[in-house]
């Protein structure tokens, strides 16, 4: 007991204090290459990871997609440097994937889902498809729901393209490297000042572990805090980014979340007890404490305002073009088709 005793009270002396700090110095550096390497040097072992294949070989995008892909970039205005930057691929699964940055030379991946080759319900091929290891009832009334679910419009499929694009043009995966490895410098530089300030070091072991305990609890809630919130602000500058592109892109954005909810629904009563832990009723991922998104329902409701704030406008501006005198007829179509900034 002694032995462990003197073990321990060598991180009193000057020479454990610097063991610490280096410890908590390579933990830091540790949080943050844990979102910086992904992101950087480990793009392509992240893109393998979630890459669909089929009989050991990756499957193509489809031209259809990569026709979206280059309408989507010029809408942004992307320049060729910046095309280059960005590699799509076919990601397994339901939803898109996305790594990486082009505020750095290793640029950024998008996954995009195999159904986004299909527009009707009649292309739409399901093998190979299970839920919890089992295989789909398409043939019911969940099973159509979840299918009709997954076939989207080219305007839904150009809104998820653009938001994806639109988050890599962001610093998102360095930002959140940096605040989790601040937390780590915070909660020592909080724990060290306690213990030199109210002498912990003279108190005995068991209010050191106490406190300890604390502040790493604070440092983690301070790390969730910090994480959901960015992650909600960047969700939502991104779907207000895309909105902006023009009705089209907020008629896309309405139907790609309405599809998203009416497929989680169909996911949570088919797999069972599991889809109930993974969604809500309405559709939304479950959350207890945290709010790691911003909820389906609330981005859906977004666009759906978008909307008709486009559609007001065209209302407002409709009695000007029907003033235009009758020799000129030949301008209404091209009214018509104006865009709302």
């Amino acid at each position: 007991m002694s032995a462990k005793a003197d073990r321990l009270a060598w991180f009193l002396t000057p020479a454990g204090r610097r063991f610490a700090r280096a410890t908590v110095f390579i933990g830091g550096a540790g949080g943050f290459l844990t979102f910086y390497l992904p992101n950087t040097l480990l793009i392509d072992k992240y893109k393998n990871v979630t890459q669909l294949y089929r009989n050991g070989l990756p499957i193509a995008i489809s031209p259809k997609v990569k026709s979206l892909v280059e309408e989507v970039m010029n809408d942004l205005g992307k320049s060729a440097a910046e095309r280059k930057l960005i590699s799509v691929y076919t990601a397994y699964g339901f939803d898109l994937f996305r790594a990486g940055s082009t505020m750095v030379s290793t640029g950024g991946v998008v996954g995009v889902p195999h159904n986004f080759k299909y527009s009707e319900q009649e292309e739409f091929d399901h093998t190979g498809i299970t839920l919890n290891n089992q295989p789909v009832a398409w043939s019911s009334a969940k099973g159509d729901s979840l299918m009709k679910s997954l076939i989207l419009s080219d305007e839904a499929k150009k809104f998820a393209l653009a938001r994806e694009f639109v988050h890599l043009d962001s610093g998102e995966p360095f930002v959140f490297g940096a605040v989790t490895a601040g937390v780590v410098g915070m909660g020592y530089t909080i724990a060290s000042g306690l213990n030199r300030n109210q002498q912990f070091y003279a108190r005995p072991r068991g209010l050191r572990v106490i406190m300890y305990g604390l502040v790493s609890l604070f440092s983690y809630g301070m790390w969730v805090f910090g994480r959901d919130m960015g992650t909600n602000l960047y969700e939502a500058e991104a779907d207000k980014t895309v909105a902006d592109l023009g009705e089209k892109y907020a008629q896309g954005g309405l139907e790609f979340y309405e599809k998203v909810l009416q497929r989680n629904v169909a996911l949570r009563s088919l797999m069972g007890t599991t889809g109930e832990k993974l969604y809500t009723a309405y559709g939304n991922d479950q959350m207890l404490l945290r709010t790691k998104h911003i909820p389906f329902t609330l981005r859906r409701d977004f666009f759906k305002q978008r909307l008709n704030d486009y559609r007001n406008s065209h209302k407002t501006s409709q009695p000007q073009a029907d003033t235009l005198p009758e020799s000129v007829p030949e301008t209404l179509p091209m009214l018509e088709g104006k865009k709302v900034p």
